[in-house]
């Protein structure tokens, strides 16, 4: 059997954060959806890849692997917005008849025998298998935002973000770890991991009274900052003196933090090495935050928050009360920058001037507060991430380089 993780139709509305990755490898928790269902899976390496035919020469440089490939075999076919637990992939892997397995009128999954698929039907939805038996999810005993959850809107990762971050610590915590000492240093010491290679200064305070608190190595946490629980540190992080971190917070690897921060994903390679708060945010790799760089992560009235995942389309009613803002990969803040609650920036954005720019910021913008914002010029952008890029040892490749150029012919294109 090939298990295959695809992209259905809804991949724009996880834009900006989809627009350089299929919508498997956003990072929901400490894992990606791509990534949690390969660390429950005996043989990873069989699992194969569907997405966007833009995006299929990037994914298959960074999979290392065919993408877009059909063979004459049995086919599992997982939706990569589904956020899968243990049981919910125990219960999927079992399939042995052909089926769909249905959320809501949403494939999650399908058990296909010798699909026959076009070659240019790269993204997967229900209509890909008609007349195949359907079954609701929930008649396989599994219950939703319990054993697996259903993200449809890029927000919906910061929706679901404390929940899955406890259950991915939950999942890689090791519990018999080197003993810490219980005091005014570490609290609930038992629910505390620091890798032996990872450096965590005196004066460092660590709280997990209320969530897992996992250091990995390489790591340093210098001294005077304080993490509650639940967090994760990922490996070459650096948490400079003074940093206050509330969880639910995931810090990716090979990033820089400063300042207060909460409730916030941190992609790798996020540079925010000053003063400055973040709340309830994802930010993507390679974006630098300016000094006293600041969120909105609250409405004044606590009313809940609108926002939009594109320029051409209206407001939508998110649900939450707690949105900071979501910032495409590349894109920079000058200091002393106040993003709006629900801001939404695209990748390649340069934003600066202080006060509030705009809550929807397009892709490629170099948007100076009280000028009409002007197209980032194409060699600039990528000779400065390039230079961004290089300094934590990341060498942009050609296949990197195209799909960001084919974006930017895009945007001037409109």
């Amino acid at each position: 059997m090939r298990i295959t993780i695809f992209e259905d139709s809804l991949h724009r509305q996880f834009e900006p954060v989809s627009i350089l990755r299929p919508i498997y490898d956003i990072k929901t928790g400490i894992f990606s959806n791509i990534e949690r269902l390969t660390h429950f899976t005996e043989e990873p390496e069989e699992i194969n890849y569907f997405c966007r035919e833009e995006l299929s020469g990037l994914v298959s440089e960074q999979k290392k692997k065919e993408v877009n490939k059909i063979e004459k075999a049995d086919y599992l076919f997982i939706n990569g917005r589904a956020i899968l637990f243990p049981k919910a992939i125990e219960k999927i892997f079992e399939l042995k008849s052909e089926c769909m397995l249905i959320h809501q009128e949403t494939l999650i999954a399908a058990y296909i025998k010798n699909p026959k698929l076009k070659e240019e039907k790269f993204i997967i939805d229900k209509k890909n298998f008609k007349g195949i038996k359907e079954i609701e999810l929930a008649s396989l005993g599994l219950e939703e935002n319990k054993d697996y959850f259903i993200i449809n809107y890029v927000w919906d990762v910061m929706r679901y973000f404390d929940e899955v971050l406890r259950r991915d610590l939950d999942t890689i915590f090791r519990k018999k770890h080197f003993p810490l000492p219980d005091g005014d240093y570490f609290r609930n010491p038992k629910d505390i991991y620091i890798d032996r290679k990872a450096d965590v200064y005196p004066g460092v305070v660590l709280d997990a009274t209320k969530g897992k608190i996992y250091i990995n190595e390489g790591s340093v946490i210098e001294p005077f900052t304080f993490i509650k629980g639940p967090a994760y540190i990922g490996k070459k992080v650096l948490i400079k003196s003074g940093t206050k971190i509330y969880g639910p917070v995931m810090a990716g690897f090979n990033s820089r933090l400063a300042g207060e921060i909460t409730g916030t994903i941190f992609h790798s390679f996020v540079n925010k090495q000053h003063d400055g708060f973040i709340g309830n945010s994802y930010v993507c790799e390679f974006v630098n935050l300016g000094a006293d760089t600041v969120t909105s992560n609250l409405k004044n009235n606590y009313s809940i928050i609108k926002t939009r995942y594109r320029a051409d389309m209206p407001q939508i009613n998110t649900g939450m009360q707690f949105l900071g803002s979501i910032i495409g990969d590349h894109t920079k803040t000058g200091i002393n920058t106040m993003l709006n609650t629900g801001s939404v920036i695209g990748i390649f954005a340069l934003i600066a001037g202080g006060g509030f720019p705009d809550k929807f910021i397009n892709n490629f913008s170099w948007y100076i507060t009280g000028s009409k914002p002007k197209l980032y010029k194409i060699d600039d952008a990528l000779d400065t991430a390039k230079m961004v890029m290089k300094r934590r040892d990341v060498e942009m490749t050609e296949t990197y380089e195209k799909v960001i150029r084919d974006k930017y012919e895009m945007a001037t294109n409109k």
